[in-house]
């Protein structure tokens, strides 16, 4: 199966309600139909000014090594003596910890390269996200937008972009506080992106489909 290819929107988007707004004109301007958005990937928390903000949406979330490291071991003892001395328990996994999130662990950034936290995404309110649940409306996209402040978050619409033989993975991509890199969204606080998805099976007319949108588009991203 072939790997549908984002391409970046090269244009300013100084905030989050400009990314949001351009993401919906292209497809008024692009699509035939749209589906509803996706449900919202929260991103990961990376600054103390994140996690503060955090703080007012999210419950629970987990400290997570990255690229595979064993947790507390390899060089990560004086982050876990940091996080015993605040009172979590130690869970069974080799690589995260589950927790309740309180303000006392705002002291511990900056994190150490080897770790991240991820909120979990069912705590933000307004939107209560069930995991059963695919797509969400617009409305809450537009609750989320207004509460995201340097939180990141990457949602997309699938739709039928006009002129295209195949509708297959179609569609745009908003990340905000966030880039796409390869298949997935990193977070990149300050930093907004609109991306077309041209799909799996449309290889033969992409080049000239890109040329007649008249915008000015980045380099192809391995995407959905």
């Amino acid at each position: 199966m072939g790997m549908s290819l984002l391409y970046e929107v090269l244009e300013p988007l100084p905030d989050a309600e400009s990314a949001l707004r351009r993401a919906r004109e292209l497809l008024r301007d692009f699509a035939d139909w749209v589906d509803d958005p996706d449900i919202p990937e929260i991103g990961q928390v990376v600054t103390a000014e994140q996690y503060a903000h955090a703080l007012t949406f999210f419950r629970e979330g987990r400290f997570m090594t990255r690229a595979g490291r064993r947790f507390p071991e390899t060089g990560l003892e004086d982050f876990w003596r940091r996080l015993d001395a605040l009172g979590v328990p130690r869970g069974e996994s080799p690589y995260e910890v589950q927790v309740e999130l309180i303000p006392e662990f705002e002291g511990l950034w900056p994190l150490p390269p080897e770790i991240c936290l991820q909120p979990w995404r069912d705590a933000w309110p307004p939107l209560v996200l069930s995991r059963l649940e695919e797509n969400c409306s617009e409305a809450d996209i537009d609750a989320l937008v207004a509460d995201v402040g340097p939180l990141s978050f990457d949602v997309g619409w699938y739709a039928a972009l006009r002129g295209l033989p195949s509708s297959k993975l179609c569609g745009v991509q908003l990340c905000l506080n966030s880039v796409w890199t390869s298949q997935c969204a990193e977070p990149a606080q300050g930093t907004h992106g609109v991306y077309l998805s041209i799909g799996t099976r449309n290889r033969d007319v992409q080049e000239e489909w890109l040329t007649a949108t008249g915008l000015t588009l980045g380099e192809p991203l391995l995407g959905w």
